[in-house]
């Protein structure tokens, strides 16, 4: 559980956070969050930032790496009472402590991208053999466009 306490001012906590990424694969973010909290009268404001680092599989090489992610959320917590805006979280009067991991969890989720990938020019596998490109070429040649057929076979009957 990642929490902060009303007490202090600057808190910071350690985790893991598990998100499926966009291709359904579940990541395991180590996190590591730094919170600022600020009282408002009955009020807290949390101002926080999440450094993690995720085990991901790339969507084009199917290589395992490891990257960064960054994230920023703020938060209005309020001790009792009701309130009518959906910024403000209500918590029961004699809560020491509010549980940041769904906060967490949501602002690494905004930040995922629709694609991940090893490196911004991973060349991906061949999709004849399946050989990783970026460890080199693969022995396929490539097939012919078949908008060239036409021609080849006018080209055959000239020569022919």
């Amino acid at each position: 559980m990642l929490a902060i306490t009303p007490s202090a001012s600057h808190q910071e906590a350690d985790g893991e956070v598990v998100i499926l990424d966009a291709a359904g694969d579940a990541d395991a973010h180590r996190v590591h969050v730094a919170c600022e909290v600020e009282p408002l009268g009955n009020r807290l404001h949390v101002q926080a930032r999440v450094d993690a680092r995720a085990r991901s599989r790339c969507h084009r090489c199917l290589v395992e790496f490891e990257r960064r992610v960054e994230a920023e959320f703020q938060l209005l917590l309020q001790r009792g009472g009701t309130s009518a805006d959906d910024e403000v979280v209500v918590v029961a009067e004699t809560a020491t402590e509010y549980d940041l991991l769904p906060r967490v969890r949501e602002a690494l989720i905004l930040e995922e991208p629709i694609q991940l990938h090893c490196r911004d020019d991973c060349r991906g596998l061949c999709p004849r053999c399946g050989q990783d490109l970026n460890r080199g070429e693969c022995g396929c040649t490539p097939p012919s466009d078949p908008r060239w057929n036409a021609l080849e076979r006018l080209r055959a009957e000239l020569e022919g």
